[in-house]
């Protein structure tokens, strides 16, 4: 892998070896996770080349085999999708999924109408864009507003719980003054639950589920909680073998709709009451920190980080025809 030249993209990926991490910033657990991945690639991938500002992929003529990229948000209107769409537009292989792939992950909207048509149960829903007329959905709440678009729950907090309709025009509203289109669902009283998968070189990879609790009220996660700035927020693996194959069974339903991809994770909400599990969203650029849920997954059935690391990007590497063998990379 030495003649790779692999571009590593994320914000707070160090400029140089041994480059401290900034000490002012709030997600000081972020920046640790973006320097980790550095020296992991940089060891394994010598012609590595670092940047913090995604304006890289801009410059006319781009140097590069590969590209590596966190990203996830930029202070534009969907820039999920910024990334991957530039390479195409460079002809240059990338992590991750294809735009249109991305696009749907980052649309809820569209990703539970994927779970509708596959036949995988999501809560009732309507969307409302910004500036469209206010209209009382045909089912009844409680309810629970977020943004449309875009992961990390952003903007989801106990006020995304809306008990009546006039909770849901008002946060509905505050949505649309961040200039946001917001999506409703029909709560579900329950616990969440996320699933990992792994491409692992075209034999997908089915990690054990993750149970998420929260001491927010009504279990929600919120954006803080999840970047670990926030406490309070507790994972366990899932213990419940029927609840498993049920997840999976789910999960492989909806993976094999969302090709190509390199690593994703499915989430789900199981009713309290009826103990269905609920598609709720799937990320296609989830966090693979130490302190991740894919992390935790995979540690439970013995795979190390660097491993987990290396077999998402050697795999990825594979599936872009970079290289023809797996180098023992595969679960």
């Amino acid at each position: 892998m030495k003649n790779i030249k692999m571009l590593y993209l994320a914000h707070y990926a160090p400029s140089y070896t041994n480059e401290p991490i900034p000490s002012d910033i709030e997600d000081r657990i972020y920046a640790e996770y973006h320097h980790r991945v550095y020296q992991i690639l940089l060891s394994n991938f010598p012609l590595l080349v670092s940047y913090n500002n995604p304006s890289i992929m801009l410059q006319s003529e781009l140097d590069a085999d590969y590209i590596f990229s966190l990203y996830n948000r930029m202070p534009f209107r969907n820039s999920e999708v910024f990334v991957s769409s530039v390479a195409e537009y460079h002809n240059i292989p990338y992590l991750g999924a294809t735009p249109n792939i991305r696009a749907i992950a980052e649309d809820k909207q569209l990703a539970k109408m994927l779970a509708k048509h596959a036949g995988v149960p999501t809560p009732k829903w309507k969307t409302y864009n910004i500036e469209a007329k206010m209209q009382q959905p045909d089912f009844k709440g409680p309810y629970f507003v977020k943004p449309r678009f875009g992961a990390s729950s952003k903007f989801i907090d106990e006020n995304s719980i809306c008990y009546s309709w006039d909770d849901a025009q008002s946060r509905i509203r505050f949505l649309h003054n961040k200039s946001l289109d917001a999506i409703l669902e029909q709560y579900i009283t329950g616990v969440y639950y996320t699933s990992p998968v792994l491409n692992n070189f075209q034999s997908p990879f089915f990690l054990p589920s993750i149970r998420e609790y929260s001491v927010r009220k009504g279990n929600v996660v919120t954006y803080k909680q999840k970047r670990k700035i926030d406490t309070g927020l507790y994972r366990t693996i899932n213990e419940d073998s029927t609840l498993e194959k049920q997840l999976n069974h789910f999960s492989k339903k909806l993976y094999e709709l969302i090709q190509p991809l390199d690593y994703t994770r499915f989430d789900f909400i199981v009713d309290n009451n009826s103990g269905i599990p609920y598609f709720i969203e799937f990320n296609v650029c989830c966090n693979l920190g130490e302190q991740s849920s894919i992390k935790q997954s995979a540690t439970h059935i013995g795979i190390d980080y660097e491993d987990l690391l290396l077999n998402i990007v050697y795999s990825s590497l594979y599936r872009n025809n970079l290289i023809q063998n797996t180098f023992g990379k595969n679960f």
